[in-house]
């Protein structure tokens, strides 16, 4: 390991992007921290929560009738999960989170007519695959603002929990999600779940 850096301990929030499944990466020397990642991405808005990234691998131990402890281990499953809650309740937003393929409609105001959206939930198997990264910030030493980017080539969304509608002072609706990572084949080993990312200098 290397000598401990002070600057590599980090303080940030994040902010969440998606783009259809197969999407580039954003490059990491044009593309600077808080700019956009241009392409298909898009920022989904506001969060009400911190963004968690959580890696789980399960297990299998070699053991032997010659020892008490297992000689060996395997890994033989894992996954990776986010998970946020999104300030902005919209119907956009909760097709995003619902991994869902219904189409959402809009209807301008008009002489007689109030503008409004429209979408619905129920009734559809598939679910929608995305790609998904968010982005949060490193200071060099020099102090300059560099991004930290982790990208997941493929994963699906789902509403992790109830919305809820309050009075309580403090309390507003978010929509709960959590994004799942699924393995995308077409990477190498070592990065099919995700690929972490963080800029280090700026360029000579």
């Amino acid at each position: 390991m290397a000598t401990p850096v002070v600057a590599n301990v980090l303080k940030t929030g994040a902010v969440l992007w998606v783009a259809p499944s197969g999407e580039s990466k954003p490059d990491e020397t044009s593309v600077v921290f808080g700019a956009s990642w241009g392409g298909n991405w898009a920022r989904v808005g506001y969060t009400a929560a911190p963004l968690t990234m959580a890696y789980e691998s399960t297990e299998d131990d070699g053991e032997v009738e010659e020892e008490l402890a297992p000689i060996k281990r395997w890994r033989t499953g894992e996954n990776l999960t986010l998970e946020t809650q999104l300030a902005e309740l919209t119907a956009a937003y909760l097709q995003l989170a619902a991994a869902n393929q219904t189409a959402v409609t809009s209807t301008a105001a008009g002489a007689g007519q109030k503008a409004y959206e429209e979408t619905g939930l129920g009734g559809i198997e598939a679910l929608t695959e995305k790609a998904w990264g968010f982005e949060g910030r490193y200071i060099t030493s020099g102090g300059v603002d560099e991004p930290v980017r982790v990208f997941i080539h493929k994963g699906t969304a789902m509403v992790n929990g109830p919305l809820q509608f309050s009075r309580k002072t403090g309390e507003k609706v978010s929509i709960p999600i959590q994004i799942k990572a699924l393995a995308d084949t077409t990477q190498n080993a070592g990065f099919k779940l995700c690929t972490f990312q963080r800029v280090t200098a700026e360029a000579t």
